[in-house]
């Protein structure tokens, strides 16, 4: 067990720091490199975000769709070792997880086909999915 807790935590250094550069590029994707400070490019993206054609987000949403699934893949395989977190718990969180990863990338497609026209949906499936990826990353802590 003690072989274990290497690896696990050079996955959740990697992945904390894949979260934070995810974060930080939807940022700039979003206007953030200007004069602007994070808080109103927030605003700014749930006034009007920015506009996004349907074969751009197919060519985005594929590569993410794997990248995700394989995050919370490898993170939730690290919860089988643990004893200290019931199966049905990090079941019910890693489901959880999947289900704001397709949310998080398909609210693109419903801002763009015009069923939202706001950003705020894809704020909201975008903090959904960190926090509950933070976590599933705090429980795979607690089993170390």
């Amino acid at each position: 067990i003690a072989l274990y807790s290497l690896p696990i935590r050079y996955m959740l250094l990697y992945v904390i720091l894949i979260l934070m550069s995810g974060i930080w590029l939807f940022l700039l994707s979003q206007g953030l490199d200007s004069s602007e400070n994070v808080i109103s490019t927030l605003k700014s993206f749930v006034v009007s975000p920015a506009e996004k054609s349907i074969q751009g987000l197919v060519e985005v949403a594929a590569p993410h769709l794997f990248a995700m699934g394989i995050l919370i893949f490898t993170a939730a395989h690290f919860m089988l070792f643990s004893t200290n977190v019931s199966p049905k718990v990090s079941l019910r969180v890693t489901m959880l997880l999947f289900a704001f990863a397709l949310l998080d990338i398909f609210a693109y497609f419903a801002i763009s086909l015009g069923l939202v026209v706001s950003g705020w949906i894809k704020l909201a499936a975008l903090s959904g999915f960190v926090l509950l990826f933070l976590l599933l990353l705090g429980l795979v802590g607690i089993s170390l």
